[in-house]
């Protein structure tokens, strides 16, 4: 696990595996999601995997936008329901829907 830091406020969190998985990723504010995505990219990347992976709410479009521009592609798509509105996906990327 790793804290995420804007300059020198704690703002989130973040969960490197050592196969390359990113996730969960959750921070306080929408608006560093892509920052914080890019810099566990960075992480995975230095950490010696040759691949990685994350799950990515489709509402998280910066960071949707940021896998794109990696050449991600989208190989396990899923659809997660519910009966009453929870989380915030625009701040957060999860490990796994099935342990949601």
């Amino acid at each position: 696990m790793a804290s995420v830091y804007s300059k020198t406020e704690y703002v989130g969190y973040v969960y490197l595996s050592k196969t390359g998985h990113i996730g969960p990723l959750a921070v306080s504010q929408d608006d560093l999601l892509r920052d914080a995505f890019e810099t566990a990219l960075a992480l995975a990347l230095d950490g010696g995997t040759n691949q990685v992976s994350a799950f990515l709410p489709g509402t998280a479009k910066s960071v949707m936008a940021a896998a794109v521009e990696h050449r991600m592609r989208i190989t396990l798509p899923m659809v997660l329901m519910a009966n009453d509105d929870f989380g915030q996906w625009t701040r957060y990327l999860p490990r796994n829907p099935g342990f949601l």
